[in-house]
Formats: C-alpha cells, sequence, structure tokens
C-alpha cells in the first residue's frame, strides 16, 4: 500500500511539474526533437509578400535545421526570454561557378582580360565554408522579421585574433537613402549582376584566415554616409560599442539540402533590382540568424568568410 501511494504522488508530482513547464512556455524533449527534425521554412517566411496567382507553381521549401543547437536533454525556451523577441535575419553566400548547358541562370564575367567574359552560375554553399585564393563570391542578405536599415562593415581577421579597420561596404555614399530593408526585398552585395567579391587575403604581414562581414539592422539610420570619405572607414570604437552594446550569439538555422543549389531566376531578378521582392513561394535564405533582442535594439551579429590554402 505504501508503494502505491508513494508512486501515486510521484505521478503526481510530475503531472504538475509538466503544467509549469507548459505555462512557462517550454519543452524539455519536443524542442530537441523539432531541432532534430528542422523547422518549415515557412515559420521564416511568413512575413514576405504572398506568392503571385499568375505563377503557376510554388517551390517546395526545405526545412531549416539548428546548427548551433544545445545539448540534449537541456530546456529549450520555444518562445524568447520576457522583454526580448527574436529577430531573424536570412544571409545566402553564392559561389561562382563555371555555368553549363543545364543551368538556367548565367551570368558574364570577366576574369582575364585576355579570355574575355566567361559565363558563370551562382550556387549556394553552407555557412562555414571555407574559400580558396581566388575563388568569386556574393552575398545576398533579407531581414526576415523586422523593417530598418542595413550596414554591413567587413574586417579582415588574422590568426593572431586581431582585426583590420572596419570598412562600411553597405550602404555607400552614392546610395544614402537606398539600404532599407524588409522581408522580401533581397540585398546583393556586389550589387551588380557579374560582379563578386574575389577571395584574395590583403598583404600585411599577418597570416589572414577570414573575412568578418558584421551585419546591423536598425530601426533608425546608424552612419551618415554623406560625412564618409572615398574609403568609408568606420571608428573601430564606434564598432566595438555597437558590438558591446547589443550584440548577442544567434542561433543559426542551415537550410537543409540547400547546399549546392543554383540561383533561380527570381533570385537573380531580386539580386539585381532591388524593387523586385521575394515571395513566400520562393526559396528561403540558405542560412538564418535568429537573434533574441530588445525590440527597439538593432540586430547585429558577424559572418566570417573563412580563408582556406589553396
Amino acid at each position: 500500500m505504501k508503494t502505491k501511494t508513494r508512486r501515486t504522488r510521484f505521478a503526481m508530482i510530475l503531472w504538475c511539474c509538466s503544467l509549469l513547464v507548459a505555462a512557462e512556455g517550454l519543452t524539455v524533449t519536443g524542442a530537441q526533437d523539432d531541432q532534430e527534425k528542422g523547422i518549415r521554412a515557412e515559420e521564416f517566411l511568413d512575413n514576405r509578400p504572398p506568392m503571385n496567382p499568375s505563377r503557376k507553381t510554388a517551390q517546395t521549401h526545405a526545412r531549416y535545421k539548428a546548427t548551433n543547437k544545445p545539448p540534449a536533454g537541456t530546456v529549450v525556451a520555444t518562445k524568447p526570454p520576457a522583454g526580448l523577441a527574436f529577430a531573424e535575419v536570412g544571409v545566402t553566400t553564392w559561389r561562382f561557378r563555371k555555368s553549363t548547358a543545364r543551368d538556367r541562370t548565367k551570368e558574364l564575367v570577366e576574369v582575364d582580360a585576355e579570355e574575355g567574359p566567361v559565363e558563370f552560375t551562382l550556387e549556394r554553399v553552407q555557412n562555414g565554408t571555407p574559400f580558396i585564393t581566388g575563388q568569386i563570391v556574393r552575398l545576398s542578405i533579407e531581414s526576415l522579421s523586422r523593417d530598418g536599415y542595413l550596414y554591413v562593415i567587413d574586417r579582415e581577421q588574422y590568426a593572431d585574433g586581431s582585426l583590420s579597420d572596419p570598412l562600411l561596404i553597405f550602404p555607400s555614399r552614392r546610395l544614402p537613402k537606398g539600404n532599407q530593408v524588409k522581408a522580401g526585398r533581397v540585398i546583393s552585395i556586389p550589387s551588380a549582376k557579374g560582379k563578386g567579391f574575389k577571395i584574395e587575403p590583403k598583404p600585411s604581414g599577418k597570416k589572414q584566415v577570414a573575412e568578418l562581414l558584421t551585419i546591423v539592422v536598425s530601426a533608425t539610420p546608424l552612419v551618415d554616409t554623406a560625412k564618409l570619405g572615398t574609403k568609408p572607414y568606420l571608428p573601430a570604437e564606434q564598432v566595438a560599442e555597437w558590438e558591446s552594446k547589443w550584440g548577442t550569439v544567434p542561433t543559426t538555422y542551415e537550410m537543409d539540402g540547400g547546399t549546392g543549389q543554383a540561383m533561380t531566376e527570381q533570385e537573380q531578378a531580386a539580386a539585381a533590382d532591388s524593387s523586385v521582392e521575394l515571395t513566400q513561394g520562393d526559396p528561403g535564405p540558405q542560412t538564418v540568424y535568429r537573434v533574441p533582442i530588445k525590440p527597439e535594439n538593432p540586430v547585429i551579429f558577424s559572418v566570417p568568410l573563412k580563408l582556406r590554402d589553396s
């Protein structure tokens, strides 16, 4: 009888604990299972414009899996902590490769004056992929959860942990009011079709290990580009203050099966013209960065483009 009573009390305790967990919006194993199975792309694309009914077929969306998920068995918050909100920014790194006859999207790129323009196709690469010297890449950035102003800062990262001076690569002085972002509006860096960044370590006497791109999305403008020089360097102290004040570690979600997929015609159009918006029927970004922040604070995080020896 005593044994039965103990079991009953134990069952009641477990039942009460489960109610408390549910009340806090937390799960122990369920969220862990969700992380293993992945998150539907629609969760990140809800703020995009709906697909145009005239388009005959909709994109079959992949799922996303967290690439820096917490250890198994830990309690995972399904909602942001009190007073905070999730901000989500999508980033796709595109690698240029020579086109084949089967590719539907191609761009003419002049990599050698003697050889002349060569057709290249852009394909997705997974976040953290190391690049060899000479590789050409382009970035697509999309603010998925909030409207605002986008800033992209480039710094060389060296093996000793030091960084070069922060260079503002977006926006430029020629685009003082054109850095507004929202879901569906993709900012392509560089913006010109047929252009990309060539991965080339700069001579400095130090071993460079990455190009560190710091992405900032703010509800209000942060930089007056008209006051910047021809080489728009920002004060290192200012960038360090932003990172200290607003920075936090994001959870990264990677599109399952996205690596190697070629840019679609709609993605190519959106990259060439920022007035062309991606819809809920188009592919999502390759990597989604989810950051818990105060609603009034800017989003700030860094994306390293790693270098490797050829």
